[in-house]
């Protein structure tokens, strides 16, 4: 972990951060804080959006895109380092999840799923009627190939990393491991918030018949808006998977963006300071949360994704603190029970979040107190 000197936050955010309980006040904020969603909180910059604008405005609006999506295609197997013959673009990657469920629900009988792990996946398994076995992660170690569970028939297997909602990451040696060990299983990698750490498993789609890798344009691009993503892996897994492709999920808007931010110098930069900046903030945030965190009342999980998850040991905390979040307009995820997921938002935002658990920390521990003498 970097160190706080290290860290890419500004200088009067970092002592404000700051606590002492007698002072402390965290005031109603005119705006919604969203951190729920896993976004990233800094939009492309004014004149960006003005470029990409004009080239929209080029465009035949009249006429279909390119059936094939072939300059764009080309141009992600560039940067995948793989032939476009083993690609395939989706309207984000919740169209894919869907699009290979639905696709291997017809071939096999199970799929094993992470828990826990994206919700969509138990959905769409449920959808079409495909049983799963889960491999429960450990809070501590994360993916224990130990506990992976006994695959007795060939089975979709499906795994997130970064993982959501714990931030761990799976080890590629671990995924070669699984890989070998279950050949006639189909391997499915959901890097969605692969941009902000972790290995990536994009080397190995041609090294291994049986593994596609998701990467979405959603989260460390921060174009959730534009719904792109794309899969990669062996051209024959690809090519079965896209018969289930419905036309023009590609259009021609959303190519123009992202093919610029694959190749605008500016656009490049701004999301590469972003990642960082948000990594930066991350780190710095969990450093500060892990220093007050206690047994006794909660714990934060080191995480390579864009939020953090803090388990609660004390439910009156956590649920104090629920309602301290809701006063402020302050959105938060609670994927699991007694469990918050924190996303990183701007420097304000992460200052204004750990003030007010200090102060719902301080304010649990005063009233603690007062109970215990007046049983006393």
């Amino acid at each position: 972990m970097n160190s706080i000197a290290q860290l890419a936050v500004p200088r009067e955010i970092r002592k404000s951060f700051a606590f002492t309980p007698q002072a402390i006040s965290v005031e109603m904020p005119e705006n919604v804080a969203r951190l729920h969603c896993n976004e990233t909180p800094f939009d492309l910059p004014e004149a960006l959006k003005q470029q990409l604008t004009a080239k929209m405005a080029s465009l035949a609006w009249n006429q279909y895109p390119d059936f094939h999506n072939t300059e764009l295609k080309a141009l992600i197997a560039q940067q995948a380092n793989v032939s476009p013959e083993n690609i395939l673009l989706g309207n984000g990657s919740s169209q894919l999840i869907q699009q290979i469920v639905s696709c291997f629900s017809k071939v096999f009988s199970v799929a094993i799923l992470e828990s826990p792990t994206f919700t969509f996946y138990h959905q769409v398994c449920q959808n079409e009627r495909m049983s799963y076995k889960e491999w429960i992660l450990s809070p501590n170690t994360g993916f224990d190939l130990a506990s992976f569970p006994q695959a007795t028939e060939p089975a979709l297997v499906v795994l997130t990393s970064p993982n959501n909602p714990t931030g761990a990451t799976l080890p590629l040696a671990h995924l070669q491991t699984l890989l070998e060990k279950h050949p006639e299983c189909v391997f499915v990698i959901d890097e969605a918030y692969g941009d902000f750490g972790g290995e990536t498993a994009l080397s190995l789609v041609q090294r291994y018949a049986n593994l596609l890798v998701l990467r979405t344009f959603s989260k460390g691009y921060g174009l959730p808006s534009v719904r792109f993503g794309y899969a990669a892996g062996n051209a024959a897994l690809i090519q079965l998977v896209k018969k289930y492709t419905i036309p023009f999920t590609v259009n021609c808007f959303t190519e123009v963006v992202v093919s610029e931010a694959l190749t605008n110098a500016e656009f490049i930069k701004f999301q590469q300071a972003n990642i960082q900046r948000i990594n930066n903030l991350r780190d710095f945030v969990y450093q500060l949360l892990d220093e007050v965190a206690a047994p006794h009342t909660f714990s934060v999980q080191p995480s390579s994704a864009n939020f953090l998850l803090l388990r609660f040991h004390d439910e009156d905390l956590y649920n104090n603190l629920k309602l301290a979040l809701q006063a402020n307009r302050i959105l938060v995820g609670y994927p699991l029970q007694n469990c918050l997921r924190l996303t990183i938002g701007t420097e304000v935002e992460m200052h204004r979040v750990v003030r007010l658990l200090k102060k719902t920390m301080a304010q649990h521990k005063s009233r603690a107190i007062e109970t215990n003498v007046v049983c006393k």
